[in-house]
């Protein structure tokens, strides 16, 4: 890029250029902010020390402190130290952190207020029932799910407002990173975006602001969505700038490679997905419909059986349909915002699927290994955060992880060497800016999985050296029964992530490139089924028990 000026730090302008003046509203800023942080933390330390405000109510409005304590701790501090030193400048990344911390804080507040008018619709108007409606598991998973929305959410809109470079101007028209600042200098592409993104979020916001009219808590909600659809109407007024990068060639779509050009060939190679892809999804419906039908299954193993059963099958129904069209229909392209949304589907199931393998190693050691205590630890609540927190750091990772990956255009080729949008190809195609933050997240996320490896691994030497010294054959063959299957998933799982982290990246359309990205992208799904009705001896009986059902139900209707 060698004819643009890509700015990797951006100048705070202050209202005054007097050095006395810019010291004063630091301090002004100052007591403003010591005076929030006191208030805030006072207010959360007299509901956590006194047991008559331990209520759904007084909760929320701990966490309401806290989060207002968070937004005013991104933006304040910094101005200070900058206006008491005379420094200006902010980096990129700070820059991003402090938009993306603010954006988060902002939107569970948003959240948890919606979730509180409810608190007190159903504590004044449905008294009687509210201890059994507002119970201390749903205000948990109300909070969780408020932040896990929110992480997504922010990091989607800090991941496209930061996807292109800077190359208009790196002035700042505020004394923080101020989203209808960022977007002046923005790109008219991220303002595009921008902006759709935003009329969706106030549209949303809208609904959920009608639908609160007539709950308590009006006031603080009024406020809010007032102060939010000012911010959007700043930033829709700032899209009509539009920047020109005539200098270079910025593809949008990219073309994906077959192994073969032969037509025929092609289509064979469609047949062949097709009916993996069938075998796959009628195999993970069916363990999931048997689990959820059989109550002899309700159980947390087979809870989270099914959770992978549901990823297994949108991993694959993110890669492979797609690609049978295009080799049915012989087109060959794919557009940016599909390649993107490839990436980020399969990035999530496949680090949900990671963090659910994690929880199922424990759950095994804690019901062989405790099995009394089995009933008191792993309780359906647990469950249930368990799979939220899964999906929120899936949901987290991906977003960032593809926000990463299509932060900066692509200029070298639009050439895929794959069926579909591999990361590898995508990185190869990528600039060495992308590829080196990308090894960065990588390596991170590598270290992480690696603990949740350990931690697996220990599981399972505690399961099997407490199997070992079962006496019962009996015992010990259902013990290892119920251990064997999400072993062998596991290793397959595992294996597969390491062909697709380690294989080399291929330049050129190879029959070995085709069979990689098969193995890593169909194998699993299709094969974890099978290990489920195969070795699982529970899913077997359950099955067999439906097929007899559903078989011998037209005889004896018949013979009546």
């Amino acid at each position: 890029m060698d004819n643009l000026t890509i700015f990797t730090k951006f100048l705070l302008v202050d209202v005054t250029g007097s050095r006395e003046l810019q010291v004063l509203q630091g301090v002004l800023f100052l007591v403003i902010y010591l005076g929030a942080l006191t208030g805030n933390l006072l207010t959360v330390t007299v509901i956590v020390t006194d047991t008559r405000l331990h209520s759904p109510m007084y909760f929320f409005i701990s966490n309401v402190a806290l989060l207002d304590l968070g937004s005013i701790s991104v933006v304040v501090p910094k101005a200070v130290m900058n206006s008491m030193t005379g420094r200006k400048t902010i980096s990129l990344t700070e820059c991003a952190a402090q938009i993306f911390l603010y954006t988060l804080f902002v939107v569970v507040e948003f959240a948890l207020l919606v979730v509180m008018s409810y608190d007190r619709y159903v504590a004044i108007c449905h008294p009687l029932h509210y201890g059994l409606i507002i119970t201390p598991s749903l205000c948990s998973q109300a909070t969780a799910g408020s932040w896990a929305s929110s992480l997504a959410f922010s990091a989607v809109h800090t991941g496209a407002l930061f996807r292109l470079p800077f190359t208009k101007t790196n002035v700042i028209q505020q004394y923080f990173c101020d989203i209808p600042q960022v977007l002046r200098i923005s790109s008219s592409d991220v303002q595009f975006s921008e902006f759709k993104l935003e009329i969706a979020t106030v549209r949303f916001a809208a609904v959920i602001y009608t639908e609160s009219q007539h709950q308590p808590h009006e006031v603080a909600l009024d406020f809010r969505f007032t102060f939010c659809a000012q911010r959007i109407l700043e930033k829709s007024g700032e899209h009509g700038r539009w920047a020109d990068m005539d200098n270079l060639t910025i593809f949008t779509e990219f073309l994906l490679m077959d192994v073969t050009a032969s037509q025929e060939l092609q289509v064979l190679q469609a047949v062949l997905f097709l009916v993996i892809y069938l075998g796959a999804l009628t195999g993970n419906l069916v363990t999931v419909t048997v689990i959820v039908t059989d109550t002899r299954l309700h159980s947390p193993m087979y809870f989270f059986i099914s959770n992978v059963a549901l990823l297994d099958l949108g991993s694959i129904s993110v890669v492979v349909p797609k690609a049978v069209v295009n080799s049915m229909t012989g087109r060959k392209t794919i557009s940016l915002t599909e390649c993107a949304a490839q990436i980020f589907l399969f990035s999530v199931f496949a680090a949900v699927e990671i963090a659910l393998l994690v929880v199922m190693s424990y759950d095994r050691y804690v019901a062989i290994c405790h099995p009394l205590h089995y009933g008191l630890i792993i309780t359906p609540g647990l469950c249930s955060q368990a799979t939220a927190g899964s999906w929120a750091s899936g949901l987290v990772y991906s977003a960032v992880h593809t926000g990463a990956l299509f932060r900066l255009p692509f200029t070298k080729t639009n050439v895929i060497q794959q069926y579909f949008c591999d990361v590898p190809q995508i990185l190869r195609i990528s600039s060495l800016d992308v590829q080196f933050y990308e090894f960065v997240l990588i390596t991170v996320s590598v270290s992480i999985v690696l603990i949740g490896f350990i931690f697996m691994l220990i599981s399972y030497i505690n399961i099997f050296s407490t199997v070992l010294k079962i006496d019962s054959k009996k015992v010990r063959n259902k013990a290892l029964s119920t251990c064997t299957p999400q072993l062998a998933i596991l290793h397959l799982f595992l294996i597969s992530e390491v062909v697709a982290a380690l294989g080399p990246t291929a330049k050129k359309p190879s029959l070995k490139n085709l069979l990689t990205a098969m193995f890593y992208t169909m194998v699993p799904p299709f094969v974890n089924l099978l290990i489920y009705c195969l070795r699982n001896r529970e899913i077997s009986a359950a099955l067999r028990r439906m097929f007899n059902r559903y078989s011998l139900f037209p005889v004896r209707g018949f013979l009546k």
